[in-house]
C-alpha cells in the first residue's frame, strides 16, 4: 500500500467537512413556526395578538383590535358612536428581523349591530413596539404606538 500524502488528506477532509456544512445549512425558520403573541393598550385602540408564522408562510391564530370608549374621536370619522371591533384569522405571514407581517379574513364589527366580512394586513414591529391595521374594503388605520402591555415574538 503506497502512503497518500498529507496535504490530500487535509484537502478530502475539508472538502468533506464543507459539504457537510452546505448540508446541514437549513435556515432555523425554513421548518419552525414563531409565535407573535402579546397585546394591550394602543395610541388608540386595545389590541391582542396570538398568531403563529411556520416556515412555509402560512400563518393561524386570531388578531383583534377593539376601538371603543376612549377612541370615540375615531368612531365619529367612520359615522360611528360606540365601537368598531376587528376579529382576524391569519392565513399568511412573514417574519423579517423584528417585522411582522400578516393578512387573513375576519370580521368588522360596528357599534355592536353590523357585521361584515373583510380581510385585514397587519405589520407588527417587536423592536418598537408599533403596529399598523389595514382593512382592506376600509382602509389604513394609523400607526399605533404600545402605551401599555406589549407583543413579543417566539
Amino acid at each position: 500500500m503506497s502512503a497518500v500524502p498529507v496535504t490530500t488528506m487535509i484537502r478530502a477532509a475539508l472538502a468533506a467537512a464543507v459539504v457537510g456544512l452546505l448540508l446541514g445549512a437549513v435556515p432555523a425558520t425554513a421548518a419552525s413556526s414563531l409565535h407573535l403573541g402579546g397585546g394591550g393598550t394602543a395610541t388608540i385602540s386595545q389590541v391582542a395578538f396570538n398568531v403563529t408564522i411556520d416556515g412555509s408562510g402560512a400563518a393561524s391564530g386570531t388578531f383583534n383590535c377593539l376601538m371603543a370608549g376612549r377612541s370615540a374621536f375615531v368612531l365619529s370619522g367612520f359615522g360611528l358612536h360606540h365601537l368598531m371591533k376587528v376579529q382576524a384569522k391569519p392565513s399568511a405571514g412573514s417574519v423579517e428581523g423584528s417585522m411582522v407581517r400578516f393578512s387573513g379574513p375576519g370580521l368588522l364589527i360596528m357599534d355592536g349591530s353590523t357585521t361584515l366580512p373583510i380581510h385585514v394586513r397587519v405589520w407588527a414591529d417587536v423592536a418598537t413596539q408599533t403596529f399598523q391595521l389595514t382593512v382592506v374594503e376600509v382602509g389604513s388605520m394609523p400607526v399605533e404606538t404600545m402605551a401599555s402591555g406589549g407583543f413579543e415574538l417566539h
